[in-house]
């Protein structure tokens, strides 16, 4: 009788050598964050989990492209005289075992970032990991549509080429500083062609805006007090004075103008007050059921039948 398939478990604690006590009380405690390519990943997950303690709990110190045991050797040494922890997303099974051992020789607290989800992964499929860092940041059709993306966002910015808005996935629509920018280059680093329109009382909406009719057009929106906090320090840059630009009744009577449009286009909106630019993408794609760039857009909307 064959053995019926390992099962694939995720351990919900990644790998910690023993290590020396760390003083709550005390001054931050530094975080030693390795990675053998860009750093991205490993910096990305310690940035997301730190947001769960106080402010000035940790200190962090990236230390990128480490692909050679004397690198590693001497970033570890670094670390032990300057103290604090090691948090790493190594690719390479030898150099992992390298900082393990390292870590664990001199008591200092160490954690594998990555090690306990390649290991279900590989439990999940039977295969084993290839361990390829130059598969990391390939030139893959992948990488040339982001590129492609993020040109067409950078054409497409502020109500440029409104011509051909109809290319593109996502349009982003409000009134000035709603953060539409930001969120549009950070959707073009996803693969997703944005574009944004800014809108204002004064002037006519363009109709090439409002003769789309597909369902990708997200209209934005800033509580008003906090928009006159924005647009003060984007006018005091440019020394345009007191103007109706920064003033709070004025800027109310454009955001509820604005509002009052997008319901009247069938426009879904996101207020962003208080919303980072990571969320507030992540809520236009789910609120667009847009697909993974490059799939048909009806395959986003499959999905979502899928999971009902």
């Amino acid at each position: 009788m064959k053995k019926p398939p390992k099962k694939a478990t995720l351990r919900t604690k990644a790998p910690v050598a023993a290590a020396k006590s760390v003083d709550a009380d005390g001054p931050p405690t530094l975080v030693h964050v390795l990675s053998d390519s860009t750093g991205n990943l490993a910096k990305h997950m310690v940035a997301a989990f730190l947001t769960q303690f106080p402010a000035g709990t940790f200190g962090v110190r990236p230390w990128t492209f480490l692909q050679t045991e004397d690198r590693i050797n001497h970033v570890l040494q670094t670390a032990r005289r300057e103290g604090g922890v090691i948090m790493h997303a190594m690719v390479m099974p030898g150099h992992k075992e390298i900082i393990r051992q390292f870590c664990q020789k001199n008591g200092i607290r160490c954690c594998d970032l990555t090690g306990a989800f390649v290991d279900f992964l590989m439990a999940a499929c039977g295969k084993p990991a290839t361990a390829d860092l130059k598969a990391l940041h390939e030139f893959s059709v992948d990488y040339s549509r982001r590129i492609d993306a993020l040109d067409f966002t950078i054409k497409h910015d502020d109500g440029l080429g409104v011509e051909r808005l109809r290319e593109a996935d996502v349009v982003l629509v409000g009134v000035s500083r709603t953060s539409k920018t930001p969120t549009c280059v950070y959707l073009a680093q996803l693969g997703y062609k944005a574009a944004n329109v800014a809108i204002a009382i004064e002037a006519t909406v363009p109709d090439e805006l409002l003769e789309i009719k597909e369902k990708k057009i997200v209209g934005l929106v800033v509580d008003p007090w906090r928009l006159v906090e924005v647009r003060k320090t984007r006018s005091k840059g440019w020394n345009m004075g007191d103007t109706s630009y920064v003033d709070v009744e004025h800027v109310a009577e454009e955001v509820k103008w604005s509002k009052k449009l997008f319901a009247k286009q069938g426009w879904p909106v996101l207020d962003v007050t208080t919303t980072a630019v990571e969320e507030t993408a992540a809520r236009i794609v789910d609120l667009l059921k847009l697909p993974l760039p490059g799939h048909p857009r009806d395959a986003g909307q499959e999905m979502q039948k899928g999971e009902g």
